[in-house]
């Protein structure tokens, strides 16, 4: 194995993708398995290099102090030579008027002329790591950094405006003729040509826009009131003989929702997951990147968790232990998430007031508290290593959600004098405990979802994930309990067969998204079809990505309804969550594109051209 020649934190000069024209960046880290650097240059693009695409400083301001007599760039040399009809340079074919960023474009005449603005004097803050502890370092850059352009005859000019050289490259009837060809033919390509980050729409680096979600303060207001009313209004109906939207509010009051035992039995439970979580159990995955260009590491063994639990209450049944004072006292652990979720937005809002600015999310930057509140403040907080937003949505929401629905199919056994679950039951269980399973199976993936990339933590994902999925999408469960359904085997054979088919645009949508972006060039992957970007990643256009821009919205929807389907059509209450959650990625889908047409400006509106619909095809 080759020594390496750069360490974590230089500064050197690393060759832009398709060009051969060098830019100041600095090295992030070293993969010893593909021999490649994960670069940062000075406009934050990221990306990997190879050691042989990577320059030293120094070569750069050597050659820039020293004049071959073949190659002076004397003021008086260059303006003969640039003049002489007879000593025209040499156009490299590798020289690109997209290079970077930093590069202006005009033509004239028979002339491409390029603007090369200076890169200003500014510190780099280079995180480098010894053993297991962080530390910063800042590095002056010298005086001057232009973009060195390598390998190429170009003369210079240096025109009466300060601080700013020009390039004249002439003209190439064939360099012209490729670019006409390219503008009248179909523009995607079929393969990239080096390996670039794949942008799926999920993948979203947080970025700051104009306006806010859900109609602003007053919006997360009513949001915040709301929310909890309505969980502890589905939860009695359900409960009830004559379970109908149409029944008034819950005839008990918020006095006989708290129950300092049964917090108690939470808060033991809400450990339990914490500790799991902490174990040194599982792989470790990098999150997308944060707008300093670090990204923070994940543990992955959320599967591991359920397995225990699993075990845990196995063997609490194995000793005739009764599971179900959970369900005779869902209100009151279902108040005592409410308070945690309520505890710790106020936590993690108070401590974001010392957080550095770059910490913090779009919505935290608003200025307005309410708003802020509900949305959070700070992107990624952590308690240490314990990363709060990533533990509540695995771990207390995923194997809260998995947990509830078992303590319904008990009580269903034993309210109905059952010998063993209905086959409604049986399938609730089963399509709900697939899609936990496959959640937890591809927790790498969670990384690059909206609620992890891009919110902030607040009230909104503090409740949402302490209790509004292990209590609301438990729904289904919980009508059946009190409200048993009878199924043919027909239709059973029909649910199936819709689950399995969201279920396979589900997982086939978003395991084509992470395969490509992880290998572009895997030769398992040569049938789909991308177009590039000024950022200088790819958008698919082909397989499911080319159907619909949200495929795995798509099936999450469809598996939506095939899990309210089993409990028949007596009354619209256990269809409750099929109506929310096709709403909730409705709406999702519209921040995720608003997001992309930021990110990408014109090349997401020819992606939107290509793939037309965002959800439904004709319809969406």
């Amino acid at each position: 194995m080759p020594s390496r020649k750069f360490s974590n934190g230089d500064t050197a000069m690393g060759k832009w993708p398709g060009s051969s024209l060098y830019f100041e960046m600095r090295i992030v880290s070293f993969d010893s398995s593909k021999q490649l650097y994960s670069v940062v240059f000075k406009d934050g693009t990221d990306m990997e290099l190879k050691e042989s695409e990577i320059r030293s400083l120094n070569i750069f301001r050597s050659k820039k102090g020293s004049a071959s007599p073949s190659r002076s760039r004397s003021r008086s040399r260059s303006r003969t030579r640039s003049r002489s009809p007879a000593r025209t340079p040499k156009l490299s074919q590798k020289s690109s008027p997209k290079s970077s960023p930093a590069i202006r474009e005009s033509l004239k005449g028979n002339y491409l002329k390029v603007h090369l603005t200076p890169l200003k004097l500014e510190d780099y803050n280079i995180a480098t790591r010894n053993g297991d502890h962080i530390e910063a370092r800042h590095i002056q850059l010298h005086e001057e950094s232009p973009v060195i352009e390598a390998e190429e005859e170009v003369k210079v000019e240096e025109p009466q405006v300060k601080n700013e050289k020009v390039l004249h490259y002439i003209r190439r009837k064939e360099y012209f003729a490729d670019c006409e060809k390219n503008l009248s033919r179909k523009e995607f390509t079929l393969r990239p040509d080096v390996p670039e980050k794949i942008a799926p729409l999920e993948s979203i680096v947080p970025v700051e826009r104009p306006g806010v979600e859900f109609g602003g303060a007053v919006g997360a207001a009513l949001l915040v009131l709301g929310m909890p009313a309505l969980l502890y209004y589905l939860m009695y109906v359900s409960a009830q003989k004559d379970a109908s939207l149409r029944n008034f509010y819950p005839h008990w009051s918020f006095g006989e929702l708290w129950d300092s035992t049964v917090f108690g039995y939470f808060a033991l439970w809400i450990l339990l997951l914490a500790l799991l979580y902490l174990l040194p159990i599982g792989t470790i995955s990098n999150g997308v990147p944060l707008a300093n260009g670090r990204r923070l590491q994940y543990r992955s063994n959320g599967l591991f968790s359920l397995i225990f639990v699993g075990v845990l209450v196995a063997g609490l049944i194995y000793q005739r232990i009764s599971l179900l004072y959970v369900y005779k006292h869902l209100h009151q652990f279902a108040a005592s998430a409410t308070l945690l979720a309520l505890i710790l937005s106020v936590f993690v809002i108070t401590r974001s007031r010392r957080a550095a600015q770059e910490d913090l999310c779009a919505a935290g930057k608003s200025g307005n508290f309410i708003y802020t509140f509900f949305m959070g403040r700070e992107l990624n907080p952590h308690i240490g290593r314990f990363d709060l937003k990533y533990f509540t949505a695995v771990h207390a929401a995923l194997i809260g959600w998995a947990f509830i629905n078992f303590i319904m199919l008990l009580a269903e056994m034993d309210i109905q004098q059952l010998e063993s679950p209905s086959t409604s039951m049986i399938l609730v269980n089963t399509f709900q405990l697939l899609y936990v399973l496959h959640a937890l199976w591809n927790q790498e993936g969670l990384l690059t979802s909206l609620d992890i990339a891009h919110d902030g933590f607040g009230f909104m994902l503090a409740f949402g994930n302490l209790v509004w999925v292990p209590f609301v999408y438990t729904l289904q469960a919980a009508y059946l309990v009190r409200h048993p359904v009878d199924i043919s085997w027909t239709i059973v054979a029909a649910i199936v067969a819709m689950n399995t088919l969201g279920y396979i645009i589900f997982r086939s949508a978003n395991n084509q998204k992470n395969a490509y972006r992880k290998n572009p060039q895997d030769p398992r992957l040569s049938y789909l079809q991308s177009i590039p970007t000024s950022c200088g990643s790819q958008l698919l256009v082909s397989g499911w990505w080319g159907f619909v821009r949200h495929p795995n919205y798509l099936g999450d929807i469809i598996m939506a309804w095939a899990w309210c389907l089993p409990c028949g059509f007596n009354d619209v209450l256990p269809y409750f969550y099929g109506f929310f959650l096709t709403g909730l990625l409705i709406h999702r889908a519209s921040r995720v594109e608003n997001l992309c047409r930021l990110k990408y400006g014109r090349d997401w509106d020819k992606y939107c051209h290509l793939v037309p619909y965002r959800i439904l095809p004709y319809v969406y």
